[in-house]
């Protein structure tokens, strides 16, 4: 694992992060757009149609949720600056 870049890990740069912190629309949704595919995967809610068969579908209510608490904890966290 060691040796690994930031572009080999898909990782979000941390002027982007601490643009997004600071409360810069951009940058948030720069986030937004990282996450998104991680976020529809944590929404998706399953049901048996009339045959019986599984079936899934992204639940929208449940996918802004997850949005909004995301932009939330980013705009109240903290960043400290060690000297």
């Amino acid at each position: 694992m060691r040796g690994k870049k930031n572009s080999e890990w898909n990782l979000i740069e941390f002027p982007v992060i601490e643009a997004a912190v600071g409360g810069n629309t951009e940058a948030l949704n720069g986030i937004l757009k990282h996450y998104e595919a991680y976020i529809s995967f944590l929404s998706i809610r399953w049901f048996y149609d009339e045959n019986g068969i599984p079936r899934s579908y992204v639940d929208e209510e449940k996918r802004r949720m997850l949005e909004i608490k995301l932009v939330t904890m980013i705009l109240n966290f903290e960043i400290v600056k060690v000297a």
